[in-house]
C-alpha cells in the first residue's frame, strides 16, 4: 500500500485520530460485557497502525504480531503461569482443538481463548481497513458514520452512556474529513503537498473543531422534546427492561413450584439493587424432587443453631481476601433471601440473626417476616480447575450414590425415551465433566425455542420434561433446567433444580460505579450437578442465558495471587468518598490512561527482555537486508567531515569499489581498474568512473600530489555513489 503523494507526518496525525476513533468501539465492549484486560486489544490496534506507518514488511510484521497475540492469550489465560512451556503447549493445544470444532460444525464447542483469537484477527483486518481508506481511498466518511450510528445505539439501548463518545467520534471525525479532503485533491492532479503549508491550511478547521466542542460542553442540555421510544419498542417486541423476563405462570420468585409450564406477563417492578464489581446469579434455594409436573422439596435437614450475627453500620472493617462484597437494597419483601455463589456470611444494619438450610440453601432471618431492607453478603466466587474437572470419573459417584440418593431419584412416570435421549449425548464423553456439558449444550444446536409465551402446560397423563424434548422444544428457564436435571439423573449424575434470579441490568450511579438492577423478569432457575472430587457446580442450559463458572483452563493460581477486591461504593457514602477520591483521581487520571494503552504483559521485566531481544533481532536483520542503500548515504555524509587530499580520496574509492560489488556490479578476475571503470561509464553513460580511477591509479604510483581538484573529485564520487544505490 504505497503512496508518494502523502508525508509522513501528515500519515501520523491521521493513523492517531483514527486509532482515537477505534478506541471508540472498544470502549462499549469492555463496559457492557465485563470484558477484561481491553488494553492488549489497544495495543494490538496502536502495533498494527504502526507497522503501517514505518512500512514494515510482512515478512516482519505478520510474526510479530501473532508473537502478540499468543503472549496476550498466555497472560489473560493462565496468569502467573504465562511464560511457561506448558502454558504454550495448552494454548496451542486449545487453538488447534478450536479449528477441528469448526470443521465438525460445533460452533458451541470454540474455547475462549479462540474466541479471542478471532477478535484480534478482527482488529488486524479493521487495521488493515483503517490504512485502505487513508492512504488510497483518502476518505474515512464510512467509518466515520458506522461509528456515530454504532455508539448512538449502544446509547439508546444499552446502559452505556455515549454522550461524550459521540461528541468526541464527531471532532475526530470532522477533523479526519478535512484533512483528507485536500490530499484526495492533490492525488487527483498528481502533486505533493509541503507539510508546513497542509498543517496551516488545516489549522483553521482544528480551531473550529475544538471551539465547537468546548461549547457543546458548556451549554445547557436541553430535556428531550418528545418520549422516549425505547420503552414502547421493548415493550412491543416483548423484551422488556432487563430483557430477561422468566417465570412460572406468575413472574416473579413464587415458592409453589408442582405445576409449572404455561405464559405469564412481564413485571418490570425492582426487587433490588446489588452493588458488586461483577455479574453474579442470585440463589435462593434448591428443590430435589420431580414430581413429572413440577418440583417439590421431599425433605429439609433442619437449621444449623447458629450462622452468625452482625449489627453496626456497613462499611466498617475490609475482610481478609480473597473474599468479596455485594451490598444488596430490598426494594421487594420476598420470604427468602438471595444470596451471590460462595456465600459465606451476611450483615446488616439492623443485627439480625441469620439462617440457613442446609438440604435447601434457603436463606432467613429471625424476624419471621420479609422485609425491605439493605444487607451485606460476603462471598468468595468460587473457581474450577478444567483440569480436575476433566479428570472427574463415573466411578467415582458408586461410593457416594446413598448419599446422593434424593438427587437421583425420577418418578416412573418419565418416558423412557427421555433416558434414551441423555445416554445417547453422554456416550461418548469421558468424564462427568464433559458428560454435563454435553446435556447442558444440547438445547442450543437442537432447534430448541426460548419463549415466554405459548409455553405449553403438561395435561394429566404428560410429563413436564417429556413434552418440552420431543414435542414443543418450546419453553422458558423453568422447562430447560427441569430437562437437564432429569437427564443428568437418567445417566447417575447427582443434580438439583435451583431457583433465584438472573444478574440483572447492569447500571452505573453517578460516581461511574457499577451496580445492578434485578426486577421480577429476572426470576430464573438453572441446574447444579454434582461433580466428585469438586462439589457442586452451576450449569446453565437456558438459551440466552451464559452462566456464571469460572473455569481455570488447567493453569491453578495460587491463593495469595488473588486480589483485593475494591470496596463497594454505598450510597450513604458517596459524598464522602467523592470527596476523599476526588484530588486522587485528578492526579492520576493521565497516568491510568496511558496504563491502559500499555496491555499488562508488556509491563514485566520478562516481557520487555523478549521484546528488545526479538526487536534488537529485526532492527539488525533489517539493517542488513538493506545496507545497499544506507551504507553508501552513510559514507557521504561522514566524508564532508574529512579533510581532503590523497589519503581521503583513496579511501573513498576502495568504497566505491566494495559498494558496485555489493549491488551487483562485479569487477571479474585479471581485468584491470581502467577497464572495469570503463565498463561500468558504458552501463551509465557517462565518465565518472573512469575519471576516478584515473586518478587513484595516479596515486598509486606516487604522482598523488601534483594539481587535482579534491572538492570536485568528492562531488563526482557522491553523484556517482548515490547514483548506483537506486
Amino acid at each position: 500500500m504505497k503512496n508518494g503523494l502523502m508525508d509522513k507526518w501528515i500519515i501520523l496525525v491521521l493513523y492517531t485520530l483514527a486509532f482515537l476513533m477505534i478506541i471508540e468501539w472498544l470502549k462499549p465492549v469492555s463496559e457492557l460485557t465485563d470484558t477484561g484486560h481491553i488494553s492488549h486489544f489497544y495495543g494490538f490496534i496502536a502495533l498494527s497502525l504502526l507497522f503501517g506507518l514505518l512500512r514494515v514488511p510482512g515478512w516482519i510484521g505478520v510474526p510479530v504480531k501473532v508473537v502478540y497475540i499468543i503472549l496476550s492469550l498466555q497472560y489473560v489465560f493462565h496468569g502467573k503461569e504465562w511464560l511457561t512451556g506448558e502454558a504454550l503447549k495448552i494454548t496451542l493445544s486449545d487453538i488447534s482443538r478450536s479449528f477441528t470444532f469448526i470443521g465438525t460444525g460445533q460452533w458451541m464447542e470454540i474455547s475462549y481463548p479462540f474466541r479471542t483469537v478471532l477478535f484480534f484477527i478482527l482488529l488486524w483486518m479493521l487495521a488493515y481497513l483503517i490504512r485502505f481508506w487513508i492512504e488510497y481511498r483518502k476518505s474515512i466518511l464510512l467509518f466515520f458514520g458506522m461509528t456515530v450510528i454504532f455508539l448512538s445505539v449502544v446509547d439508546t439501548f444499552t446502559t452505556f452512556d455515549a454522550s461524550f463518545a459521540i461528541l468526541r467520534v464527531m471532532v475526530i471525525g470532522l477533523l479526519l474529513l478535512g484533512l483528507l479532503f485536500p490530499l484526495r485533491l492533490a492525488a487527483k492532479n498528481n502533486t505533493r503537498l509541503p507539510v508546513g503549508s497542509y498543517f496551516k491550511a488545516i489549522a483553521p478547521l482544528g480551531g473550529v473543531l475544538l471551539l465547537i466542542a468546548v461549547v457543546a460542553v458548556l451549554l445547557p442540555i436541553k430535556e428531550p422534546a418528545w418520549p422516549d421510544p425505547v420503552p414502547f419498542i421493548r415493550s412491543a417486541t416483548g423484551a422488556g427492561d432487563g430483557g430477561n423476563g422468566q417465570g412460572i405462570s406468575k413472574v416473579g420468585y413464587d415458592p409453589d413450584d408442582t405445576q409449572l409450564g404455561g405464559p405469564f406477563q412481564q413485571d418490570d417492578t425492582v426487587v433490588f439493587e446489588a452493588f458488586v464489581d461483577s455479574r453474579q446469579y442470585w440463589k435462593m434455594e434448591t428443590k430435589n424432587t420431580y414430581t413429572s409436573k413440577g418440583w417439590i422439596q421431599d425433605s429439609d435437614e433442619p437449621y444449623p443453631e447458629v450462622q452468625g450475627s452482625f449489627s453496626g453500620l456497613i462499611g466498617g472493617q475490609v475482610l481478609v481476601p480473597p473474599r468479596k462484597r455485594a451490598d444488596v437494597d430490598m426494594y421487594e419483601p420476598l420470604p427468602i433471601l438471595p444470596y451471590p455463589y460462595g456465600f459465606e456470611e451476611l450483615q446488616t444494619t439492623e443485627g439480625f440473626v441469620y439462617e440457613q438450610e442446609v438440604d435447601t440453601g434457603k436463606l432467613t432471618l429471625n424476624s419471621g417476616e420479609p422485609l425491605n431492607m439493605t444487607y451485606r453478603t460476603e462471598f468468595v466466587p468460587p473457581e474450577y480447575s478444567l483440569k480436575e474437572l476433566r479428570a472427574t470419573q463415573m466411578e467415582s459417584l458408586d461410593s457416594i450414590k446413598f448419599e446422593m440418593d434424593e438427587y437421583l431419584s425420577l418418578p416412573e412416570e418419565v418416558p423412557s425415551r427421555v433416558k434414551d435421549l441423555a445416554q445417547e449425548l453422554t456416550a461418548d464423553a469421558p468424564s462427568v465433566y464433559q458428560k454435563t456439558q454435553a446435556i447442558e449444550r444440547y438445547f442450543g444446536r437442537s432447534g430448541f425455542v426460548y419463549s415466554r409465551e405459548e409455553v405449553a402446560v403438561p395435561k394429566e397423563d404428560d410429563d413436564y420434561v417429556d413434552q418440552f424434548l420431543f414435542e414443543t422444544k418450546r419453553g422458558y428457564c423453568d422447562n430447560f433446567s427441569s430437562s437437564m436435571v432429569v437427564m443428568l439423573r437418567s445417566v447417575g449424575i447427582p443434580a438439583r433444580w435451583v431457583k433465584g434470579f438472573a444478574p440483572g441490568e447492569l447500571n452505573r450511579d453517578d460516581n461511574q460505579e457499577k451496580f445492578y438492577t434485578v426486577t421480577n423478569n429476572q426470576a430464573h432457575s438453572w441446574v447444579e450437578a454434582y461433580m466428585p472430587g469438586v462439589g457442586w457446580m452451576p450449569f446453565e442450559p437456558t438459551i440466552g442465558f451464559n452462566g456464571i463458572s469460572n473455569i481455570n483452563f488447567d493453569i491453578e493460581v495460587a491463593e495469595d495471587d488473588a486480589k483485593e477486591p475494591e470496596p463497594i461504593k454505598r450510597p450513604e457514602n458517596k459524598k464522602k468518598q467523592e470527596q476523599d477520591q476526588q484530588p486522587a483521581k485528578r492526579k492520576n487520571t493521565g497516568d491510568s490512561w496511558l496504563l491502559q494503552i500499555i496491555p499488562d504483559w508488556l509491563r514485566s521485566w520478562v516481557a520487555v527482555s523478549i521484546l528488545a531481544g526479538v526487536s534488537i533481532t529485526m532492527i539488525g536483520g533489517g539493517l542488513y537486508t538493506t545496507r545497499k542503500k544506507w551504507m553508501p548515504r552513510l559514507a557521504v555524509r561522514n566524508s564532508r567531515n574529512k579533510p581532503e587530499g590523497w589519503e581521503t580520496f583513496a579511501l573513498h574509492y576502495e568504497q566505491l569499489l566494495k559498494h558496485l560489488t555489493r549491488v551487483g556490479i562485479r569487477k571479474p578476475v585479471g581485468t584491470t581498474l581502467m577497464t572495469y571503470a570503463k565498463e561500468v561509464d558504458r552501463m551509465r553513460g557517462d565518465e565518472k568512473m573512469s575519471t576516478l580511477t584515473a586518478v587513484y591509479e595516479k596515486g598509486l604510483y606516487g604522482q598523488n600530489e601534483i594539481n587535482q581538484d579534491w572538492t570536485e573529485l568528492r562531488k563526482i564520487w557522491e553523484d556517482l555513489i548515490i547514483e548506483t544505490t537506486g
